[in-house]
């Protein structure tokens, strides 16, 4: 949480630290300024002193709105340090940052945050560093300062998250209902004209229903079928017709354009009807999910339930990427990962690399899934779960678990 800030940045041996960039890119600046939409701003945090938020004059008035004390960038003119530097535009801004840091005091080990091009920063950032002897340049892996601040979300955060959820089904509600409306003919969907019913035209739907409730599809969402379905991120085919019988993946995650939180939510459904084969591995992936969901819980380290996922699984006779990292089929990706400003942070229910444990405050999805494209199926189902300052579990996910969507005949 923000509150947290000043103590990881004790943690960290830092003096100060620097978040540059723009908040549609940057999740840690919009974190910082409540989702202000600022382009090149800068947010100046030095121990002991109140942070700084340095926007251009054009967003004066959203900078102001953040409540954060606001610099102009034109305090510090571009121009006339370009002046001074003979036209060497890189000599200039680092005389812009010089000027500013000695004005707020900027010495000794200052973390630096944010997004800009990699081969700009690497450039600017030693430039500075060989400018300013007073400070040291620090970069992190993650996960860093924001990352692990980010991860837990205050009961402001998960209200909304919450909404986002609920507003996220309403889409999927109406593209359930979008899709009983079609008539079968054949193995196909059909629209009003004969014509088949597509992917494609499906998603133009999807797409439609989110902007009606001001979501955005930053990533495009997944609506795969049959043999795509077995690959886990195969966004599905816009011209293949929509057939009976098949797995669909319906995997959505958009972003809320007021407050810049997502939501993640999966269902696995056939139209019309399932064969027996199908609707079996529908049910065992239904039951690994339902006694996951019956498990998690804060204090311990989210990589147990990945392991616990992979034992139901190998117990069903399936394979895992816990006793096969290579295998392509089965079940082949963690069980989930942290929702917030990003589709994807932390804490990650994984069983490879740091293990975070589970606390109040993290929002993470659940997601077991199995994938056999050359059988040409997969099934993967997902909520979305926040654990509150008591540690239980909220299902920011209320959605129905349905196999079958029915359709007319």
């Amino acid at each position: 949480m923000k509150q947290d800030i000043p103590e990881l940045m004790r943690e960290r041996g830092l003096d100060a630290l620097v978040v540059y960039g723009d908040t549609d890119t940057s999740s840690d600046l919009a974190y910082l300024t409540g989702g202000a939409h600022l382009e090149r701003a800068m947010y100046l945090h030095v121990q002991g002193q109140e942070p700084v938020l340095f926007a251009s004059v054009l967003e004066r008035e959203n900078a102001a709105a953040t409540g954060i004390p606001t610099r102009l960038w034109s305090d510090f003119p571009l121009s006339r340090f370009l002046k001074e530097a003979g036209g060497d535009m890189a000599a200039a801004r680092i005389a812009q940052w010089r000027a500013i840091f000695e004005e707020y005091d900027v010495r000794g080990r200052v973390g630096f945050y944010g997004l800009m091009d990699m081969g700009f920063a690497y450039r600017f950032l030693s430039d500075l560093a060989a400018a300013i002897p007073e400070i040291e340049v620090v970069g992190e892996e993650p996960p860093n300062l924001f990352s692990t601040a980010r991860e837990t979300k205050d009961a402001r955060e998960i209200e909304i998250m919450r909404a986002v959820g609920k507003a996220t089904t309403e889409v999927i509600a109406n593209v359930y209902d979008f899709l009983s409306g079609h008539r079968a003919q054949g193995d196909m969907l059909i629209q009003a004209d004969g014509s088949p019913l597509t992917i494609g035209d499906v998603k133009a739907f999807i797409r439609l229903e989110l902007a009606k409730r001001n979501l955005e599809e930053t990533h495009e969402h997944i609506f795969s079928q049959g043999r795509d379905a077995g690959v886990p991120h195969n966004a599905g085919r816009p011209e293949m017709p929509l057939r009976l019988g098949q797995t669909i993946i319906f995997d959505i995650f958009p972003r809320d354009r007021a407050t810049g939180y997502f939501h993640d939510i999966t269902r696995t459904f056939f139209l019309g009807h399932a064969p027996d084969d199908l609707a079996q591995k529908w049910l065992d992936v239904k039951r690994v999910f339902d006694e996951v969901m019956a498990a998690i819980r804060v204090g311990e380290p989210g990589g147990n339930f990945q392991q616990m996922t992979c034992d139901l699984f190998e117990a069903m006779g399936y394979p895992t990427i816990c006793s096969d990292p290579q295998t392509t089929v089965g079940y082949i990706h963690s069980l989930g990962h942290g929702v917030g400003l990003d589709i994807h942070e932390g804490p990650r229910l994984s069983h490879i690399g740091p293990q975070r444990v589970l606390r109040p405050g993290h929002v993470v999805s659940v997601e077991p899934g199995l994938y056999f494209p050359d059988e040409g199926w997969g099934v993967r189902i997902e909520d979305t779960i926040a654990f509150d300052e008591n540690g239980e579990i909220v299902n920011l996910s209320h959605f129905p678990y349905e196999m079958v969507i029915p359709v007319r005949a």
